[in-house]
């Protein structure tokens, strides 16, 4: 079992090589065997998220904590793009000032918690190591790791923007009926992170606007997904990868 969690983060890596400048062989090697001892102390029939608890002492202004009378119902893994667009009629020098305007994201959810149970310092590896992973090795990879975990709902959710720019976030895939459309509570710059260009999106807090079995749901340990500095030789529309945990509460 221990081998097919360990086989799609290998092959993330793989692709990770192939697909941007990356790791070195010796790394890649090393990666692999890090992941692999932590995921040897994983028992992966204890997936309760009883005794998990949410950490945001890691960036410099923390973000609000849960309400009290909430209790933690899903820890996700998102994987997606942010998006941004650049006015078309622009010209080329002026773009040269001109910031990407935020439209929105769309990401794919995938169950995070039998890890966030086990070893929260192996949950927060995952998403610098993801945001890398090409979109089209994903579904691979969750069949893997289902296979591995006999799990038949490793993606159980999704996360995109409705019409009204709201985020919304639907754990269908899961069969369940939660979903919420949220609203910005709180925000804060990730760690260590740079402005733009590839740079971290940052740690959000969001509150309830409308929905159901979901009442707040906080984005932490982000990669990537922050949009180049200006427009200049950008397209119209910008897709920037990115991955984060998602701890819903409810």
């Amino acid at each position: 079992m221990k081998l097919f969690l360990a086989l799609p983060l290998l092959l993330v890596a793989a692709n990770v090589e192939g697909y941007t400048n990356l790791p070195h062989p010796l790394a890649l090697a090393s990666t692999f065997s890090h992941i692999y001892h932590q995921l040897d102390n994983i028992n992966l029939g204890n997936c309760s998220l009883k005794n998990v608890s949410l950490s945001l002492n890691a960036t410099k202004s923390a973000l609000p904590v849960p309400s009290t009378n909430l209790t933690l119902k899903y820890v996700a893994l998102g994987r997606g793009t942010q998006n941004y667009t650049c006015p078309s009629n622009a010209t080329s020098k002026s773009k040269t000032t001109i910031q990407p305007t935020a439209v929105g994201a769309a990401a794919t959810l995938f169950d995070a918690s039998c890890i966030a149970s086990s070893s929260l310092a192996l949950l927060h590896e995952v998403p610098a190591i993801i945001s890398a992973t090409p979109l089209g090795s994903l579904a691979f990879m969750a069949s893997l790791v289902a296979q591995g975990t006999r799990s038949t709902n490793l993606i159980i959710g999704e996360h995109y923007f409705n019409a009204g720019g709201d985020p919304v976030f639907d754990m269908g895939l899961s069969g369940s009926n939660s979903w919420i459309d949220a609203s910005k509570t709180a925000s804060t710059p990730a760690p260590d992170s740079t402005s733009g260009s590839c740079g971290d999106v940052p740690w959000l807090k969001l509150g309830y606007k409308n929905g159901t079995g979901i009442q707040e749901v906080y984005r932490v340990v982000t990669s990537q997904g922050d949009p180049p500095l200006t427009c200049a030789g950008q397209n119209t529309t910008i897709e920037v990868a990115y991955a984060a945990e998602y701890w819903f509460y409810g």
